[in-house]
């Protein structure tokens, strides 16, 4: 890991398996780089304000602040990727996930999260993050 990155990982805050998503990071996050805040959070809407890429509100959205050299995002499998390379133990899979073309991986993810809320479930409000976890949540 280069310096002091911090990632934080916007999900939604409803959907359950996006909280699945979110608790398998927080067991296997050893390092504590990630930060969690939901879509429907006012985190979430300045960050994404004037960003048309975020049009889509119900992607998973990875942003690492990067020190001074600013920041890099990644939305819906790219932000997949992304934190499975930054979990140890994980790293391979992201290497294998990673051989399969970005279109391929995008409408992979799509399909899952088209169909999340009838899968995995739907909560009525936001994930609250419980003793220890508040610390790596953002509003």
């Amino acid at each position: 890991m280069r310096g002091r990155e911090m990632g934080v990982i916007y999900f939604d805050g409803v959907c359950g398996l996006c909280n699945r998503f979110v608790e398998f990071v927080l067991r296997h996050d050893l390092e504590h780089v990630f930060r969690f805040a939901p879509l429907q959070g006012k985190g979430f809407r300045r960050y994404a304000e004037g960003k048309e890429e975020l049009s889509r509100s119900d992607s998973l959205v990875v942003v690492w602040e990067t020190g001074e050299s600013g920041e890099e995002m990644f939305v819906r499998g790219q932000a997949v990727l992304e934190v499975l390379r930054r979990l140890p133990g994980y790293r391979c899979l992201a290497i294998l996930l990673g051989l399969l073309p970005l279109r391929w991986l995008n409408r992979l993810y799509d399909l899952l999260a088209a169909n999340r809320y009838r899968l995995f479930g739907k909560s009525m409000s936001c994930r609250k993050p419980s003793g220890e976890e508040q610390r790596y949540f953002l509003d």
